[in-house]
């Protein structure tokens, strides 16, 4: 189950290739960088999905997004990441 309801809160549970992740632009009040997350049958990791350009998803097809008003703010997300990252390969590293 890549996303489930846990403890009160959302979780994305990565690695088996089930969670597609797709970015965009989203037309609100104001046009806002989008980030969305779903299930999806497993695949292998990092192989693209079945939607091409131009394709739009409902928000209900959705269940978890990220959403930015500012650059700055994916920045700190990437930033996350790389950190996570990085402890990643380091505690493999030490097997």
């Amino acid at each position: 189950m890549p996303i489930v309801d846990e403890y009160g809160s959302r979780q994305l549970h990565f690695g088996s290739g089930d969670i597609s992740a797709g970015g965009g632009l989203l037309a609100m009040d104001e046009t806002v960088g989008v980030v969305t997350f779903q299930q999806q049958a497993p695949r292998e990791i990092g192989t693209k999905g079945e939607y091409g350009p131009g394709h739009e998803l409902e928000a209900r097809d959705t269940p978890v997004r990220m959403t930015f008003d500012k650059v700055e703010s994916i920045d700190v997300v990437i930033r996350q990441l790389v950190e996570v990252r990085v402890m990643m390969v380091e505690k493999m590293a030490m097997k």
